[in-house]
C-alpha cells in the first residue's frame, strides 16, 4: 500500500520549490505503472497553511498561485492557524521573502480562493490520519502550529495514528539565522516546536538550519537564474519573478532553499542525506537570549526523539533541484526517476 503526504508550510520562495518537487515525483508514481505496486508510492493529500513567511491568507495566495503554475488546481489545500500558540512578543524584523512571501512582486491574474477547502487546516490533518492510520507522512516546513494544536486538541487519538514527520527547522549547534540563536520557523512558534518534539511517540526527522547553511552546496544564484531560470514553464516563470525580486536586491551569490532539501531528503533519501544521527532535542522557551533555540542532549540522558540530518550529499540535491525544474539531462530523468 502507498502512502500518503500532508504537506504543511508558509508558502515563501523555498516552500514553493519544496511543493513542486513533491508535486513532480507524486506524476512520476501515477504515470509509472510498474510502480503501482511499490511501497514508496504516495499521494498529496492534502496542503495546510500556516503564518510564518507571511500571514496565512497571504500563504493560501502563494500557494494556490504554485499549484496553478503546476496545473494541480486539483490538490486539496486548508487554511491554518494564523498566529502562534503563545502571543509572540518578538517581531520578525527582516521579511527575507518580502512582507507577502512572494518578494512584493505583481502578478497578472488573482488566484481563485473559492479553491480552498472550508475544513480548519487541524481539523482536516486529524481526519487524515484516521481515515489512513499509520500510512499518512507530514513535510512540515513552517512553523509547528498547526501541527502542535492537532496534537494539543487530539492527543494520543492523532499521534497513534501519524506516519513519518519530516520537519525543516530548528539548529543542533545553536546558530540562528533570524535571532542569534534561534532558527526561524522555531523563532515564529516556539512552544508549537516544544510541543512536538516532547510529543512524538517515534523519532522525527529533522533538517535544521546549519546543516543547510554550512552544507556543500554548490548552487549559485547565476545557476539558478541563468540555467535553471532559462527553462520554459509556467513554474519556472512565476519562480524566476519572485527570486529576482527577493536575491537580486539583497546582492546575495547562492541560492539555498532549505524547505526543498527536506522534501529531498524524504523522496531520495539515499542520494541527500549523507549523514544523520538520533538525539533527544527540545526547544528553549524562557532564556533572555536563546528562546526558540532547539537543545540537544548530548549527554544522552533521555530518549531520542529526532533523527538530525547532519550533512547532506551537494551533488546529489543539486541534480534533484534541476530534475525539479524540469532540466533535460538523461541521468536525471533515468537515474532520479528510477529512484523513485
Amino acid at each position: 500500500m502507498g502512502r500518503y503526504v500532508v504537506y504543511d508550510c508558509d508558502v515563501g520562495n523555498d516552500d514553493a520549490w519544496g511543493l513542486m518537487m513533491l508535486i513532480k515525483a507524486e506524476a512520476v508514481y501515477q504515470n509509472r505503472s510498474e510502480l503501482a505496486d511499490s511501497p514508496a508510492k504516495f499521494e498529496i493529500i492534502g496542503i495546510t497553511c500556516v503564518q510564518g513567511n507571511t500571514s496565512v491568507d497571504q500563504t493560501l495566495i502563494n500557494t494556490l498561485r504554485v499549484l496553478k503554475a503546476a496545473s494541480r488546481n486539483d490538490l486539496a489545500i486548508y487554511k491554518g492557524c494564523s498566529s502562534p500558540i503563545m502571543k509572540n512578543e518578538w517581531k520578525n524584523p527582516e521579511n527575507f521573502h518580502g512582507q507577502d512571501g512572494f518578494g512584493n512582486v505583481e502578478h497578472e491574474k488573482p488566484v481563485d480562493l473559492n479553491l480552498v477547502r472550508e475544513k480548519h487546516a487541524v481539523i482536516a490533518m486529524y481526519d487524515f490520519v484516521c481515515k489512513h492510520p499509520k500510512r499518512v507522512d507530514f513535510l512540515l516546513v513552517g512553523p509547528l502550529t498547526n501541527f502542535a494544536t492537532c496534537i494539543n486538541m487530539y492527543g494520543s487519538a492523532f499521534l497513534d495514528k501519524i506516519g513519518k514527520i519530516y520537519i525543516m527547522g530548528g539548529n543542533y549547534r545553536g546558530k540562528g539565522n533570524i535571532t542569534k540563536s534561534a532558527e526561524f520557523n522555531f523563532m515564529m512558534d516556539p512552544e508549537a516546536a516544544h510541543i512536538v518534539l516532547a510529543s512524538v511517540p517515534t523519532p522525527v526527522t529533522l533538517l535544521p538550519w546549519e546543516t543547510c547553511i554550512d552544507g556543500d552546496f554548490d548552487i549559485t544564484l547565476d545557476f539558478r537564474l541563468n540555467v535553471l531560470g532559462t527553462i520554459k514553464s509556467d513554474f519556472i516563470e512565476l519562480m524566476n519573478l519572485v527570486e529576482r525580486a527577493i536575491f537580486i536586491p539583497k546582492g546575495l551569490e547562492r541560492w539555498l532553499v532549505c524547505d526543498a532539501v527536506l522534501v529531498a531528503a524524504y523522496l531520495f533519501p539515499h542520494l541527500t542525506v549523507k549523514q544523520s544521527q538520533l538525539y533527544h532535542a527540545t526547544v528553549e522557551l524562557a532564556g533572555t537570549h536563546t528562546r526558540g533555540q532547539m537543545v540537544i542532549d548530548h549527554l544522552r540522558q533521555e530518549k531520542e526523539n529526532a533523527k538530525i540530518i547532519m550533512e547532506v550529499n551537494g551533488e546529489g540535491y543539486k541534480k534533484i533541484i534541476a530534475w525539479t525544474a524540469g532540466l533535460k539531462g538523461v541521468y536525471m530523468e533515468c537515474e532520479l526517476e528510477k529512484d523513485l
